[in-house]
């Protein structure tokens, strides 16, 4: 199962942590949201508290993905095992919930655009750029995903067809 189920794994590690991180900036914002929205503390602060948040956010997410790869390394031998029909059917959903928002941030990003009218064109500028970013990382991880799944399915044909020769 080899290179599949580490990536499973890696997944399953990020996941978790950054759930873990989401519940956490919750239970730090929220209050502060609410505090401002009733004149509690002025409006700049929680402006500097979603800057913390994003801040610390960028910087955790950096510790995540390399502790995850120092835990579950890639392997530099190729991954020629099949994969079972579960790790496929996985792979799969995977592939189409990332093909789904492919097109659900493209269309974000043109609707987006349609409505910016005579905004500041910086704003459209970082916008769009961020959009476009997202839009090249899925497109990259649907790409990367594919070749898992095809690469496995080459490494399971040739062991079916020696399969059946035995048995002729």
């Amino acid at each position: 199962m080899g290179e599949v189920a580490q990536y499973f794994k890696r997944e399953k590690y990020i996941n978790r942590r950054l759930s873990a991180l989401i519940l956490a900036g919750t239970i730090f914002l929220v209050p502060i949201a609410l505090a401002s929205a009733h004149g509690r503390i002025p409006a700049h602060a929680f402006e500097w508290a979603i800057f913390a948040y994003v801040a610390l956010v960028a910087v955790a997410v950096v510790f995540i993905v390399r502790a995850a790869h120092s835990k579950f390394p890639k392997s530099n031998l190729p991954d020629d095992s099949p994969l079972d029909d579960a790790s496929r059917r996985k792979l799969q959903r995977r592939i189409w919930l990332l093909e789904f928002f492919v097109v659900f941030y493209g269309l974000g990003m043109v609707h987006a655009l349609a409505q910016a009218g005579r905004e500041p064109w910086l704003s459209i500028a970082i916008g769009t750029a961020v959009s476009l970013l997202i839009e090249i990382v899925l497109i990259k991880a649907i790409r990367r995903l594919k070749q898992k799944l095809q690469a496995a399915a080459e490494a399971s044909t040739p062991q079916e067809a020696g399969a059946t020769a035995r048995f002729d």
